[in-house]
């Protein structure tokens, strides 16, 4: 089975009553022993379309609350309001009686939207500094298991796992290649690609340990035309180990597909960061 389709496997959803969902999480979309934050994204964008009429969570924003054991959950679905155009509603994933994330969301379809284009955000300067066939495999020890189930290339330049930290001169950055062979990716696809980056901070400081996301906000802009995504990755100001990690990704037509900005905390930074 190819990539794509054994993503969207991942993804299936038991319907158990009305607006409600249950999942065995795929375990090959894990960080250690819990379901990836942009898995749970992912499934989640899919229970709240799966219950209003329109396909895609074009803006979205999940707070994860508390640790997702390796085991069954459900994901409770309330719907806020259905229109002609848009749609919107919330979801709770709740295992053992408590509500660990919540996802919510306005959902449309890309198909009959309409309205005036401009202000293009570009590709970066350094889509074109490097070729691809010089970008680095994410092959770093600890490697989670969702990171084998698509190719990522990283920039030479942000593979801190592979060369020398230089602090001064590092920047807080992942530019990156991404593809699940097999399919062009879908909405629920970027979803899980907003968050599959590692954190950016380890290209400046090195390895940091244990890095939680505590919300993440995504903004799907359009559907890729091409199966291979590039994507840039940046965080800036660290106050009190919290730091702000944003992200764009085009596909190779240049189309800006999806953007994204999560908070997230470096524990015990001050004995981490010198």
């Amino acid at each position: 089975m190819n990539q794509f389709d054994q993503f969207q496997n991942a993804l299936l959803l038991e319907t158990t009553s009305s607006n409600t969902f249950r999942v065995n999480p795929d375990d090959r979309y894990f960080v250690g022993k819990t379901p990836h934050g942009g898995y749970l994204n992912a499934l989640m964008h899919k229970a709240l379309v799966s219950s209003v009429p329109h396909s895609a969570a074009i803006s979205s924003s999940i707070q994860y609350l508390d640790r997702i054991e390796a085991k069954d959950f459900i994901l409770e679905v309330e719907v806020f309001k259905v229109s002609r155009g848009s749609s919107s509603g919330l979801v709770r994933l709740i295992q053992d009686d408590k509500i660990c994330t919540v996802f919510n969301a306005i959902c449309s379809d890309f198909d009959h939207m309409k309205g005036y284009d401009g202000l293009e955000t570009r590709l970066p300067d350094i889509f074109k500094d490097v070729s691809r066939d010089k970008y680095k495999s994410l092959n770093y020890d600890n490697t989670p298991s969702f990171i084998h189930q698509l190719s990522f290339t990283v920039h030479p330049d942000h593979a801190w796992w592979d060369r020398d930290i230089n602090e001064a001169e590092a920047e807080a950055r992942c530019s990156s290649y991404m593809q699940m062979n097999g399919g062009i990716p879908d909405q629920f696809v970027l979803s899980f690609y907003v968050d599959v980056a590692p954190p950016v901070v380890s290209n400046k400081y090195g390895p940091l340990g244990w890095i939680p996301t505590y919300s993440l906000t995504t903004h799907i802009r359009q559907l890729p035309t091409t199966e291979i995504l590039f994507a840039d990755f940046k965080a800036a100001d660290i106050n009190k180990g919290y730091f702000e990690q944003d992200c764009n990704i085009w596909d190779l037509n240049e189309n800006l597909v999806a953007s994204s900005r999560q908070l997230t905390r470096i524990l015990k930074s001050e004995e981490k960061i010198i």
